[in-house]
């Protein structure tokens, strides 16, 4: 039963509402946990935040130095110029091969609320970055990362847009749920390995991801079923 669906003609305002209840609840979820943390006492989470970096970042005489060249080419991904290309070149392939002005809308919005929000978030909470030797200029304050922000967010929603065109058309999901894990995953873990963020940076900004995907993939998927010539009883 697709009672709740929003008419064609309603896109627009479900989704910027969505955006709006997404983009409140992002800050106010980040908020909490930031003040929570201070509430409690920061020892207990910096004491894993050191534990695991010493896992992670690497010593120049270990072996996982040497991959430094690779880390640096997984982290380029959620830099502000990579992901903008990105999102031009996915919205304009959206637009043009899928006809689908809504996947393409969804992914600039994407793009620029999870730089935005991470800018304003980052500016209220004022975290400084680890005292580790940055492998990689990073500028600003560390929670939420922006990395992981744009990798859960905004390539979340590339992923998720790839995972509704293969459920639509009766097709697996898995390469596109793993693919997109993966990357994920990869971009996080390429931030603490290169000194510029503490690992519970990178879990708030999946946090901050998760939260806007919640909210807005919904209404773009019953967009696109919408979209689907009805089928004839018989």
């Amino acid at each position: 039963m697709l009672s709740h669906e929003p008419q064609s003609s309603r896109f627009l305002p479900s989704y910027l509402r969505r955006s709006l209840y997404a983009s409140i609840t992002m800050i106010a979820v980040l908020l909490l946990v930031a003040y929570s943390v201070k509430w409690i006492g920061t020892a207990p989470f910096l004491y894993w935040d050191e534990r695991i970096q010493d896992a992670i970042f690497p010593d120049t005489a270990a072996v996982r130095y040497q991959l430094l060249t690779i880390a640096i080419f997984i982290t380029s991904f959620g830099s502000f110029r990579m992901s903008l290309i990105i999102a031009l070149g996915a919205a304009t392939l959206c637009w043009v091969s899928l006809r689908s002005k809504a996947y393409s809308f969804a992914i600039l919005s994407s793009f620029t609320a999870m730089w935005v929000l991470n800018t304003l978030i980052k500016e209220i909470l004022q975290r400084k970055r680890p005292s580790l030797q940055h492998l990689v200029e990073a500028g600003g304050y560390s929670f939420p990362s922006g990395h992981a922000m744009i990798s859960m967010g905004f390539f979340g929603m590339i992923f998720a847009i790839w995972a509704m065109e293969r459920k639509i058309r009766g097709r697996s999901l898995f390469l596109p749920c793993v693919l997109g894990a993966l990357l994920i995953l990869l971009i996080g873990l390429s931030r603490v390995y290169l000194g510029v963020h503490f690992p519970t940076d990178i879990v708030g900004g999946y946090i901050a991801g998760i939260i806007w995907l919640v909210f807005t993939v919904p209404v773009i998927y019953w967009r696109a079923r919408m979209k689907l010539p009805s089928t004839p009883h018989r």
